[in-house]
C-alpha cells in the first residue's frame, strides 16, 4: 500500500482526532506569526485577536457534532448497502450438495441417464482425465476400456437446493497445485447432475489403505458471483464414503 493511501486511511479512521489537532494546530501556527516582524494594522489590538480567536475556535468547535453526524450518517449509508447487497446475493446464492448414489448405479442403465454429465478418473497423483460426449451409449464402451486398476466406481449426484442457479459450474480435484478443471452444464435450482468417478486402488493396497480427494466445485450465480464448495471423497481398498461438504465461499477475483 503506498503511502498516501496510509495516511487517507488513518484520517478516516481518526478522523475526530485529526480534525482536534488541526483546530488546535492553526490558532498556534497564526500565533506564532505574529511573533515575527510582520508590519499589520494599528488598530488589530490584543482584544480584537481575542475576540478573534474565540470567535474561531467556538465556530470550530460547533463544527464537530456536524462532522460527527456527517460522518455517522456516511458509515450507516455504506453499511445499508453491504447489507442490500448481501441480501440480493444471498437471494440467488446457488449451493451444491453431493450425494452418492452408488449402490442404485448400473452400467445397463448408463444410456437412459438424462442428468449423467460425464466421467472422471482419480489416481494417486489426483485428477488423471476426464470423458463427456452427447452420445450416452458412448460411456459403457468407454469404462470397458480403462485400467481395470480403476476399481472404485462411484456415482455422485451434484444437487443445487440453493435459491439460484448454478452457472459455470466445473469439477476439480484440489489434491495437487496445478489442477484441471472439467467444466459440467449448469444446474438449475432442485435440479441435479451427476457424474462416475473411477478411483484407481492400487492393486497391493491392504485394508489399511486410504486416501482422500478434495473435491472443488465452483460455479457462479446469476450477480457474476463466484463461489466453491469443496466435497471430500474418502476411498479405501473395499469402500468409500463422502465427508463433510464446505458451505459456498465467495472467491474474490
Amino acid at each position: 500500500m503506498k503511502k498516501g493511501h496510509k495516511l487517507t486511511e488513518f484520517i478516516q479512521t481518526h478522523w475526530l482526532w485529526a480534525y482536534v489537532v488541526a483546530m488546535l494546530a492553526i490558532p498556534g501556527i497564526v500565533n506564532w506569526f505574529m511573533y515575527l516582524a510582520i508590519p499589520t494594522r494599528l488598530d488589530l489590538t490584543a482584544p480584537t485577536w481575542l475576540t478573534f480567536w474565540g470567535s474561531y475556535l467556538g465556530g470550530a468547535i460547533g463544527c464537530m457534532p456536524a462532522l460527527a453526524a456527517l460522518y455517522d450518517n456516511r458509515e450507516e449509508a455504506r453499511r445499508q448497502h453491504e447489507e442490500s447487497e448481501k441480501s440480493r446475493r444471498l437471494s440467488a446464492m446457488p449451493v451444491m450438495v453431493c450425494e452418492d448414489n452408488s449402490t442404485t448405479f448400473s452400467l445397463d442403465r448408463i444410456d437412459s441417464l438424462s442428468i449423467f454429465s460425464g466421467v472422471i478418473l482419480l489416481n494417486t497423483a489426483g485428477f488423471h482425465n476426464a470423458f463427456r460426449t452427447y452420445d450416452p451409449s458412448k460411456y459403457k464402451k468407454k469404462l470397458e476400456q480403462i485400467d481395470d486398476s480403476y476399481s472404485g466406481i462411484f456415482y455422485f449426484d451434484f444437487h443445487n437446493i440453493g435459491a439460484g442457479p448454478a452457472l459455470n459450474v466445473s469439477f476439480s480435484c484440489l489434491n495437487v497445485p496445478q489442477h484441471d478443471t472439467i467444466p459440467l452444464m449448469s444446474i438449475g435450482p432442485n435440479e441435479r447432475k451427476s457424474l462416475l468417478v473411477c478411483v484407481q486402488i492400487p492393486p497391493e493396497a491392504d485394508e489399511n489403505y486410504q486416501v482422500q480427494y478434495n473435491i472443488g466445485i465452483t460455479f457462479h450465480d446469476i450477480f457474476g458471483n463466484h463461489y466453491v464448495q469443496i466435497q471430500p471423497l474418502i476411498c479405501r481398498k473395499d469402500q468409500h464414503g463422502l465427508g463433510n461438504i464446505s458451505i459456498p465461499e465467495l472467491v474474490m477475483e
